[in-house]
């Protein structure tokens, strides 16, 4: 036995097991293995229930059945129900498939969570998660443990290899014609690949990924063109590509789709995702010129999904993960789809309760000695103030607790998921604003501020999944229980402004425009002390 320690860069279904990659101080790569079940539960009568397990005995798939007892949120009880563990982790995904198939009509819960996802909330770890492991001579994991936290404000990342691939010239799309000799850079240096011989260009970029072995391949529309190119090229001409460090498998292609949202098209491209490596795309990457990779790699930290899975998808994917996370991690079943819909309202409730935020009509004209005074993360602080959450709505038990002006109860004994989901993340990002004010160096001031625009999209996106007609954990009761209290705490604020003499030219859901001529800064910050008082 041996121990090693570093950083847990990858980790995916593999064999009868999972693999992960460790990368050392030393920046080597280490492919180690691990055992892992996965438990997706179904719901129904008896009878149901045990033709289920019939069929899944008759199937000799590798499961094991057991009767489970488990918490369900929105019933605020708990449901016996048939735990099916697949003991194959690779094989996780097809036979949920082909159990919800065959039996339709049955609840199903934890039925779409992925590998990665179930290992790092089953060893408490998460991706980049610094940490030791025990293993044995076959680089077979016995025990592992993370020495950092996904909450640590400051934290050490190995010192990963980069590849670049990308067309010489302008940035211009190749899918639409645009051709140009290849570009690899790495170790500081740029190697320039002329395409007109197919055979040689492919080769070429096979000799420079051996001889640079990266952990990170970065490519200007990568997902697209250039990896389904080569990979093609590779193919016709027998020569073998190592994209994969891990050259057992081949890169896991998810084909381009099309899907109907909010009144429009949306086309997202195919992902070429590589496995003991990552590539990113940087012309397919969410909001990475904002936050950059270095916040991508905060987001991935926080949310337990894969650094690939994450730059490819929204931060509201990310809140959702979170949200999963939480309900796992308080043994609490976790939603195949969405089951709660919309109560029934009259058409004056609907008036009332679904106004969104306050708007208060601006003075027109032009104005001087304007202050803005804004709520820092609204909507997501009065989600963990006054404890919003799907399941926390109607409480029986607390009938005195009341949304303003709406009126639905608000239970105050049971902490809500969503609350205890976006607490310590509120909490970290004041931490970083004030480590942006005080950072030493203009490096670490642009590290800090990056990792604050991760959050800030994080939390921008948790309210609107609350009343998103497919989120699991949503409930538009909730999401109008929001905006009705910060249309009190916006009106509260503005009659603190004008009790203290300053004229109110403009309010806009979370902020005020303020006027009174001759106010110092010491005068604004007795100002913001008032209204927290009073909201």
């Amino acid at each position: 036995m041996r121990t090693l320690a570093g950083w847990l860069f990858d980790v995916y279904a593999q064999g009868d097991g999972v693999s992960a990659w460790l990368i050392d101080a030393e920046g080597a790569a280490h492919h180690l293995r691990d055992r892992l079940e996965i438990s997706f539960f179904a719901g129904g009568e008896r009878e149901e229930l045990h033709a289920v397990c019939a069929w899944l005995r008759g199937a000799g798939l590798p499961v094991r059945l057991h009767r489970a007892e488990r918490y369900d949120l929105f019933l605020r009880s708990s449901r016996v129900l048939l735990e099916v563990r697949v003991r194959v982790p690779a094989l996780y995904e097809r036979i949920v498939r082909r159990v919800t198939d065959t039996f339709p009509t049955l609840d199903y819960y934890n039925a779409d969570l992925t590998v990665p996802q179930v290992y790092y909330l089953e060893r408490d770890l998460f991706p980049l998660a610094r940490c030791e492991a025990l293993v044995n001579e076959a680089n077979e994991i016995l025990d592992v443990a993370a020495e950092d936290s996904p909450w640590d404000l400051d934290y050490r990342l190995p010192l990963l290899r980069t590849l670049l691939l990308r067309l010489e010239g302008e940035n211009r799309n190749p899918n639409h014609g645009y051709r140009a000799p290849l570009e690899i850079t790495y170790d500081e240096r740029t190697y320039v690949v002329e395409a007109d011989d197919p055979r040689h260009l492919v080769t070429r970029v096979r000799d420079h990924l051996v001889r640079a072995d990266p952990d990170v391949i970065l490519t200007d529309w990568g997902d697209s063109f250039l990896l389904p190119q080569l990979l093609d090229l590779a193919r016709q001409y027998g020569v073998d590509l190592p994209l994969n460090r891990d050259v057992r498998l081949k890169p896991h292609v998810r084909p381009a789709q099309s899907y109907f949202s909010y009144g429009r098209i949306i086309y997202k491209t195919s992902s070429q995702l590589l496995f003991g490596r990552w590539h990113i795309d940087r012309e397919n990457a969410f909001l990475t010129d904002d936050y950059g990779l270095d916040g991508a790699l905060e987001v991935a930290r926080l949310t337990k999904r894969p650094v690939q899975q994450t730059v490819r998808t929204s931060t509201g994917s990310g809140i959702s993960a979170m949200e999963v996370n939480t309900a796992y991690k308080m043994g609490c079943l976790i939603p195949w789809r969405k089951r709660e819909p919309e109560e029934f309202k009259s058409a004056l409730d609907l008036l009332v309760s679904d106004k969104g935020g306050l708007t208060y009509q601006p003075i027109s004209g032009l104005h001087y000695g304007v202050a803005e005074l804004d709520f820092a993360s609204m909507y997501p602080a009065i989600m963990a103030r006054f404890n919003v959450s799907p399941e926390t709505i109607h409480c029986r038990c607390c009938p005195e607790s009341r949304v303003p002006e709406i009126g639905y109860p608000v239970c105050r004994r049971q902490k809500g998921l969503v609350p205890q989901t976006l607490a310590p993340l509120i909490e970290k990002r004041f931490a970083y604003k004030r480590a942006v004010r005080q950072a030493a160096s203009p490096d670490l001031k642009e590290l800090y501020r990056r990792r604050v625009s991760a959050h800030k999209w994080l939390l921008v996106t948790c309210f609107g999944y609350l009343g998103y007609k497919n989120a699991r954990f949503g409930k538009i009761e909730a999401h109008e229980a929001v905006t009705a209290y910060g249309r009190e705490a916006l009106l509260r604020a503005k009659e603190v402004v004008e009790d203290q003499g300053f004229r109110v030219l403009h309010g806009l859901t979370d902020s005020l425009w303020i006027q009174r001529l001759g106010t110092t800064e010491r005068d604004y910050m007795a100002l913001v002390r008032a209204i927290e008082r009073a909201t």
